[in-house]
């Protein structure tokens, strides 16, 4: 999963991509409990997607103007650059698996 900076999470919008973007922090995993369990769920689904998605993630602690917009943890769903779903926190498989599929 690559990491962006702030702008180039701009510009992959402005591409219109369809992407998955993971809001985390390297700086609070050790604190806020659902950035650690996200840090391993979410490679799990990009795994699972590595044929049909692209996953970004964007650290808070580098690019906090992110936090404007976003919670710590969040997965946040693109189509052609256009949001279309935030998952905030630790979900159910099941829930990533169903919004993952509507992309």
């Amino acid at each position: 999963m690559k990491e962006l900076s702030l702008q180039e999470f701009k510009e992959l919008i402005a591409s219109g991509k369809t992407f998955v973007l993971y809001v985390r922090s390297e700086s609070k995993k050790n604190t806020i409990k659902e950035v650690f369990d996200t840090d391993v769920v979410i490679p799990e689904l990009e795994r699972v997607y590595a044929d049909s998605l692209e996953f970004y993630s964007i650290n808070a602690d580098e690019n906090m103007e992110i936090l404007k917009s976003y919670r710590l943890p969040s997965l946040v769903l693109f189509s052609e650059g256009k949001e279309v779903r935030v998952l905030e926190g630790i979900r159910a498989w099941s829930e990533y698996m169903e919004a993952l599929s509507c992309l």
